[in-house]
């Protein structure tokens, strides 16, 4: 596969555009939280805030059901049946066995040499939230939006883990330079986090990567 650099950029400049746009089926298009920047916001931010207060969360889930459902409109992603209740409580177990001991481990395991132990994340992910292979696309798309700094991306249905991510790595490395956001939502601090993300790191690099391979995917 070939990139089409100019039709990268104007997917770019797109996604800018709506970054902070919330998806019409929530409040009629009212929530915030339902754009690209909340949902990123409301999941990494989420667990970001808990890794600073020892994981607790007053009882409740770390990433409400409200999210989920956020995500999976936008997204289009296939639950296989389970409710956004039994998914909140499944991904909480698999948030505090899975991801909180590995915390700060995660902002290693970038690039190339974070693969193998973000693939094994991601199979995990997929084992406590569906035990099953047709889960794996919705299950990438979660770990995309709560773990942003692992070198995944969202994977389209049917593809094969790791010839997909591995490819998708290759890929990324030819992008031109992208048109980012500039504008963050929440308070200071979240502001803070969120830009420090997307002008620090990669995410939004193969944010764009992952949209134009479905885009070029359907042509």
């Amino acid at each position: 596969m070939t990139l089409d650099n100019l039709r990268i950029v104007q997917l770019g400049e797109r996604l800018c555009a709506t970054w902070q746009q919330p998806h019409p089926a929530f409040a009629a298009g009212r929530d915030a939280r339902s754009s690209d920047n909340g949902l990123l916001l409301t999941c990494y931010g989420n667990l970001a805030r808990a890794a600073g207060a020892a994981w607790q969360n007053a009882g409740r889930t770390l990433i409400d059901k409200t999210y989920l459902r956020m995500l999976g409109d936008r997204a289009g992603l296939d639950f296989l049946g389970l409710s956004a209740d039994e998914l909140a409580a499944r991904l909480d177990g698999f948030i505090r066995r899975e991801l909180a001991p590995r915390w700060v481990q995660l902002d290693e395991w970038r690039g190339g040499e974070g693969l193998e132990p973000a693939l094994a994340l991601l199979e995990a992910g997929n084992r406590a939230l569906f035990d099953d292979d047709s889960g794996q696309r919705a299950t990438s798309w979660l770990l995309f939006y709560l773990c942003p700094q692992l070198p995944l991306l969202p994977m389209p249905a049917g593809a094969a883990q790791r010839p997909w991510l591995q490819r998708a790595q290759e890929l990324q490395a030819q992008l031109p330079v992208l048109p980012r956001p500039r504008q963050f939502a929440g308070d200071a601090r979240q502001q803070a986090l969120i830009r420090q993300l997307i002008e620090g790191g990669d995410w939004w690099r193969r944010r764009v990567l992952a949209a134009w391979l479905a885009a070029s995917a359907t042509d």
